[in-house]
């Protein structure tokens, strides 16, 4: 029963839009996001794998859209850290002034809040996929093995991970 939970959460971050990631209505999907969890029972640390994946796709998505507008250059040097780093921090921000995260928090886990816990190891997936998705690019002379190959790697990786979490916690 908890299982088909986690594929709706799954398919609702799907159906949210990620180009302005940290817009009210993205904001307001990851609240419901976690006050659905909460009460079917599910761990927040679930629901964070996924927010840590929108920083990552959220930040490079930033990084893409400034150098294309730059005809392939960078604006800053570090340009990709930089717009990871700014993800990162407006996505804290909005959890924290939505009362999600903080100190009074009773969703924690090794002293910090679960959400931020499963961000932190979404992101770490996040990474590790576009990171398998080059490597498979480069064993097959620059090109993908099947349409859409790293977004599948990386939704697959994302659910596969809080997949193991809910089991593990």
């Amino acid at each position: 029963m908890k299982i088909s939970f986690i594929f709706l959460i799954f398919s609702l971050f799907l159906l949210v839009p990620s180009v302005f990631a940290h817009c009210p209505l993205c904001t307001a999907a990851t609240g419901a996001a976690v006050a659905v969890t909460r009460f079917y029972g599910l761990d927040d640390s679930v629901v964070g794998i996924f927010v840590g994946g929108m920083v990552v796709a959220t930040g490079l998505w930033i990084n893409n859209l400034l150098k294309k507008r730059n005809n392939g250059k960078e604006y800053l040097p570090f340009q990709s850290s930089i717009s990871l780093l700014v993800s990162f921090i407006l996505t804290i921000a909005t959890l924290y002034f939505a009362n999600l995260i903080g100190p009074n928090n009773q969703f924690k886990i090794f002293g910090i809040d679960k959400i931020l816990f499963g961000a932190l190891i979404g992101m770490i997936v996040s990474f590790a996929s576009f990171r398998s998705h080059d490597i498979l690019r480069t064993f097959n002379r620059n090109k993908n093995y099947f349409p859409y190959q790293s977004i599948f790697i990386f939704l697959v990786s994302l659910a596969a991970s809080s997949f193991i979490l809910y089991l593990v916690m």
